[in-house]
């Protein structure tokens, strides 16, 4: 079944539309299929970037104190660095200075991936919908950061499971499956599932296409991860 807005709907705006993509995701992508505005995905990006930012701040440090390049980093380039605590200050400068970069970065290149996705499904759409589409869905990932940033911070950890994680033991998370299993959390199923409906609605194909479209992509980058983590870890013990 093809998923269509409703014509008789009544117009919601800009802040409506974000808080609805929570709780009434259809509402909001309906909305967006008879209406769309430049601020539909700038205003939810402009937040995530600003975000980020914060975000980076928070817990590069703590990143760089439990990586393996800072415990190995000899000691003559810690000085130069001014210490090890100039060489925190330098990865929250860059970190801070890449991070609202890399949300504008994914936020591009998620909303051509959008594209060819409902494009090979007979679908339709435009560059800028589908922009929107992932800006929205992004909510949840902002979401995320809010409930698991605190977390990081407060236990000094760069690892929060939110998903099947919190049932794996730590020598199961440090295989590929363990690893490509805790992937699947709570905020990436739930996204990834918004992103599928305003996929179907805006893009006027099947809800059950689109889900099938969309959780592709999401094996597949997670798998990615999972491995490119692996390697990362072998490189770095």
């Amino acid at each position: 079944m093809e998923a269509t807005p409703q014509t008789d709907a009544p117009e919601i705006g800009l802040v409506g539309r974000m808080t609805r993509v929570f709780y009434a995701p259809g509402e909001t992508f309906a909305s967006l299929a008879r209406k769309q505005s430049t601020a539909d995905w700038l205003v939810p990006m402009i937040i995530g970037a600003i975000l980020a930012i914060f975000i980076a701040q928070q817990i590069i440090p703590i990143a760089m104190m439990a990586s393996p390049e800072m415990r190995d980093m000899p000691a003559e380039q810690r000085e130069m660095m001014g210490g090890e605590e100039g060489a925190v200050m330098v990865g929250m400068v860059v970190g801070m200075v890449t991070a609202p970069i890399a949300t504008f970065v994914m936020l591009f290149a998620a909303a051509a991936l959008l594209l060819l996705l409902v494009k090979l499904m007979g679908g339709e759409g435009t560059y800028s919908q589908m922009m929107a589409v992932y800006a929205y869905s992004s909510l949840i990932g902002i979401l995320k950061a809010i409930v698991v940033t605190p977390l990081m911070v407060s236990k000094e950890t760069m690892v929060i499971q939110t998903g099947l994680g919190i049932l794996f033991s730590d020598e199961l998370l440090q295989t590929f499956a363990g690893r490509f299993l805790s992937m699947f959390e709570l905020f990436t199923v739930w996204q990834a599932i918004v992103a599928s409906m305003g996929l179907a609605i805006v893009g006027k194909i099947a809800f059950g296409k689109a889900l099938t479209g969309v959780f592709v992509v999401v094996i597949v980058l997670v798998a990615i991860d999972a491995a490119a983590s692996g390697l990362s870890a072998a490189l770095g013990g």
